[in-house]
């Protein structure tokens, strides 16, 4: 958002100079990106104030840090142009409420497309927008003053009544910046008796934009789901001023304040209110949040008077009522329209500490006792064994967690159990899996490794791999455990061997002396060659294996070649 300054002090009586708004709007409110002499430009990413994206919601921030005042006034409900008038209604039917709760559409008459003036283009270059013409740049000044986007139609290029629905499939339009956009079912549409005239919220269509012919306008006033608006917008990858301001959140009071200032300035363009249809569904309540002196200066750990409370809350808008409960004092603060942000204690009692002053709290030792150092030993020990088998001329890897309905499937022997001792029961599945593909947490890691061997070996003669990371036990008891397993695939009678020592000489002098080569028979398992199996034991007991692949189930991964894998836990 870019402030102009020339207009912020059209809004603010300032009654520090620029320099000081400057210095304290980082430390007050919100970071800046760029200043120039022409604009402060401010940085949102992270910030969820959607009052922020409008001239006037600045112009309440820069009040409350500088002690200065607004010079504009809000108008209550009775004093809206279109109040008391007794004008006909604009056909307009909305399809579904809950995605467009708030939504107006105003004939206005008598208009003439000439350039904007000099001091409305300022504005708007300061801005960071455009200027189109004086139709068009309306929109995009009250847009920028209030925070709400409009949009204005050509209601000679209009036909029949303006409806707001969801897309039907296979529709289509092309949006003001010229490009053919395909709709999907999900999208919100602005339509009229021929078709879609504009994609709500996010950009008007070429068909029924103003030009230098337009007389006579359809304007539209609107709150759309911001949820609807996103998915939109990021999957036609087209981002705007007025989704921006939809996505952050508006309100019917500013809808009304911005339609009002619209209708204004078009009649001073020479215009003429002819006929307004609004379709309300939205209703808007104070928001109250209960706040007290104890969680205030626990939280912020220094003791904030209750009258300095008040002063800082009430300079940006909110209202408070206050009572003593226990010697502790609680206010009921009814939190500003225009904040939207506000939900719970923690939020009012971080405008407090901004009010206050970050930097004028002061830094505290921390009370208590230190925890216990954490055990980091094996994470040492893992990082160690990366680094001895990269060493050593090993690629490590790192694959998911899971296995691939791929992986399972070419595992199956043709009874369509995953081998003779084990079925897909005994895997852990996942409650939540990231797709249909990946349901199975993996009981060994040497299949993945198997999968990418067979990926690679598409570009090389000759594949060395490693990774370290956990396999999932279901039985006899849900558990995970480390595991360290290696592959070696060549153009070799038996890579297996040679595959044995580079581990041995990886974990020698890791774990002291070596494991010692067991019994050698895979007990039935399908997957490894049936002599070229052996068990790894540490001091008595069985802690992996290493064995030639079957050549039946490498074929199956796509692999000609023979293949050694080693697997032992950590």
């Amino acid at each position: 958002m870019k402030i102009s300054i020339d207009w912020l002090k059209e809004l603010v009586d300032l009654k520090a100079p620029i320099d000081e708004v400057i210095r304290l709007l980082p430390l007050r409110t919100i970071g800046t990106k760029e200043i120039t002499h022409d604009f402060i430009e401010l940085d949102m990413k992270g910030y969820n104030r959607a009052d922020l994206l409008s001239m006037r919601g600045v112009a309440y921030e820069i009040t409350a840090i500088t002690d200065s005042k607004v010079t504009f006034s809000e108008p209550k409900e009775n004093e809206y142009i279109w109040m008391g008038q007794n004008l006909p209604e604009t056909p307009v039917k909305v399809g579904d409420q809950e995605l467009s709760p708030l939504y107006c559409i105003a004939k206005i008459t008598g208009l003439k497309v000439e350039p904007s003036s000099k001091k409305w283009v300022k504005k708007l270059i300061d801005s960071g927008i455009r200027t189109v013409n004086n139709i068009a740049d309306v929109t995009n000044l009250v847009m920028l003053e209030y925070g709400q986007p409009s949009h204005a139609f050509d209601a000679a290029k209009v036909k029949g009544s303006v409806g707001v629905r969801l897309a039907q499939k296979d529709e289509r339009m092309t949006t003001l910046d010229g490009k053919i956009r395909n709709f999907t079912e999900t999208d919100l549409l602005i339509t009229d008796g021929d078709g879609p005239i504009g994609l709500a919220g996010v950009m008007g269509g070429k068909e029924s934009e103003i030009t230098d012919t337009t007389t006579e306008i359809l304007l539209e006033v609107a709150i759309f789901d911001p949820k609807t608006i996103r998915k939109t917008a990021n999957r036609l990858a087209l981002p705007s001023e007025a989704s921006t301001r939809f996505l952050h959140g508006l309100t019917k009071t500013r809808a009304f304040q911005a339609l009002n200032a619209l209708i204004g300035m078009y009649q001073e363009l020479g215009g003429k209110l002819e006929a307004i249809s609004i379709v309300d569904n939205l209703e808007e309540k104070e928001k109250v949040v209960i706040l007290t002196q104890e969680k205030i200066n626990s939280l912020i750990g220094i003791d904030i008077p209750p009258t300095d409370v008040e002063l800082f809350l009430n300079k940006i808008g909110f209202k408070l009522a206050s009572h003593m409960t226990s010697g502790n004092v609680v206010w009921e603060v009814t939190v500003p329209y225009w904040r939207l942000d506000i939900e719970i204690e923690a939020d009012l009692i971080e405008e407090v500490a901004r009010m206050y002053g970050y930097e004028k709290i002061p830094p505290q030792k921390l009370r208590g006792k230190l925890p216990e150092k954490i055990d980091q030993s094996l994470f040492d020990l893992l990082y160690n064994l990366k680094t001895k088998l990269v060493g050593l001329g090993l690629t490590e890897v790192q694959t998911y967690s899971f296995y691939s309905s791929k992986t399972i499937n070419d595992l199956r022997s043709s009874d369509r159990k995953l081998c003779l001792r084990l079925t897909i029961n005994d895997l852990v599945k996942i409650a939540n899996p990231i797709s249909s593909e990946t349901e199975y947490l993996r009981n060994d890691i040497w299949p993945n490794l198997l999968e990418k061997t067979a990926e690679n070996l598409k570009y090389f003669k000759e594949v060395v791999v490693f990774e370290i990371g956990k396999a999932y036990q279901a039985k006899p008891q849900l558990q995970e455990e480390y595991r360290l397993s290696m592959l070696l695939a060549k153009d070799s009678t038996d890579p297996t061997p040679e595959l044995y020592q580079i581990a041995q000489e990886a974990l020698k002098h890791l774990r002291g002396e070596p494991w010692l080569l067991g019994g050698g028979k895979p007990d039935g398992n399908e997957y490894f060659h049936p002599t070229r199996f052996a068990t790894l034991e540490k001091d008595g007991k069985e802690v992996g294996f290493v064995a030639e692949i079957h050549p039946r189930i490498a074929n199956k991964f796509g692999i000609e070649k023979r293949v050694a894998v080693l697997e032992i836990k950590i």
